[in-house]
């Protein structure tokens, strides 16, 4: 799974617009399990401190296997989340949240799941702009800026 989303991100990296929707669907694995995902990355990019200096942005994914729970995951192209269980993030310029993440099992630092991703997805759902704030390692607070209008859930299989 986890070569999955590799794969999935490096194609939102090259996608030519940043803030818009990129869907997939995939067969994984021996039993030829489909997996709908959709991805936007940031529009805005952030600098890091070496060896994560250079253009470096977030992404958001949600993914679904065909029968399963959906799960959204926040990413960046480079470096390393420092942050607790908790993020921050503010949907069209509403109130600043704080909602819940947890690390993946693998001990990736890149990427965090979101807890209750039918809620997150929900609320995106209708929303035009997505800011999100985490701590990166010797970095500090970034604020990473998602253009999540237009989102087809349908594509995603939910």
């Amino acid at each position: 799974m986890l070569l999955l989303f590799m794969v999935l991100a490096s194609r939102v990296v090259a996608a030519e617009a940043p803030g818009n929707w990129i869907y997939e669907k995939i067969t994984v694995d021996k039993d030829q399990t489909e997996l709908s995902a959709a991805t936007v990355r940031s529009r805005n990019s952030i600098n890091l401190l070496s060896p994560y200096a250079g253009v470096n942005h977030g992404l958001i994914m949600i993914r679904k296997l065909k029968g399963g729970d959906p799960e959204v995951l926040f990413a960046v192209d480079k470096g390393q989340f420092y942050t607790g269980d908790k993020i921050r993030v503010k949907i069209d310029g509403g109130d600043a949240l704080w909602i819940s993440v947890d690390r993946p099992g693998d001990r990736r630092t890149d990427l965090l799941f979101i807890h209750e991703p039918q809620n997150f997805i929900r609320q995106i759902t209708n929303a035009k702009e997505l800011k999100i704030a985490a701590q990166l390692s010797q970095n500090g607070e970034k604020i990473f800026d998602f253009n999540v209008g237009g989102l087809d859930r349908a594509k995603v299989g939910l």
